[in-house]
């Protein structure tokens, strides 16, 4: 069956990896500055269960009806944690729109669960915005929903009882749509600036 042009170009589009020029799903092009987007390969996230900074449930549910933004780290992060937070809070405030600021949600998902509880994540995640939200799980929860996207992290522990060390982690952020669907990603270093600009055009596009 013969292909569509603006499907062939999508699917070229996709696999080259070309993140200048994203395609929804009218196919109708958007210009953008950053990050990849898959269009119609975006795919519905696995069924998963956190527990966010309030020790509500996160899971599916929670990401849907908002544009997501998800930073995969932890709160003892020394460099790419905190960087990439403040680039997202200053997203934030560069977007003029309220009602485009209104649909996206940013969530840290911290990969270090022993020492990042609850209350450790809350004080973390509100310091560079109070609407941000921070959720953590034990790691073989974690891992379903990490393994599935391609966010790799790893503890840098040489015993079990160590209570300092690293945690080696991806620095991408995630893009979900409304659907829950892994939508794309914004690889760092992040452009707050950049991705503010992005993020209205998406928002106002769908």
């Amino acid at each position: 069956m013969r292909k569509s042009a603006p499907y062939i170009i999508a699917l070229v589009a996709l696999v080259l990896g070309i993140g200048g020029s994203w395609f929804a799903k009218d196919s109708k092009p958007i210009k953008l500055e950053v990050g990849r987007w898959f269009g119609e390969q975006a795919k519905p996230l696995v069924d998963f269960e956190l527990h966010d900074q309030n020790n509500q449930p996160f899971g599916e549910r929670q990401l849907k009806g908002k544009w997501s933004l998800l930073f995969f780290g932890y709160t003892h992060c020394p460099d790419i944690c905190p960087i990439s937070l403040q680039a997202m809070a200053e997203m934030m405030e560069a977007i003029d729109d309220k009602h485009v600021r209104e649909d996206i949600q940013v969530t840290f998902i911290s990969v270090d669960p022993d020492r990042d509880t609850p209350t450790i994540l809350k004080s973390y995640v509100e310091y560079f915005n109070p609407t941000f939200i921070g959720a953590t799980a034990a790691l073989p929860e974690l891992k379903k929903l990490t393994a599935s996207i391609g966010i790799a992290h790893k503890l840098e522990k040489t015993s079990d009882d160590q209570t300092s060390y690293f945690v080696s982690h991806s620095g991408a952020i995630v893009l979900v749509n409304p659907q829950a669907e892994f939508s794309g990603l914004f690889s760092a270093p992040h452009d707050a600036l950049a991705m503010a600009r992005d993020m209205t055009k998406i928002i106002e596009h769908y």
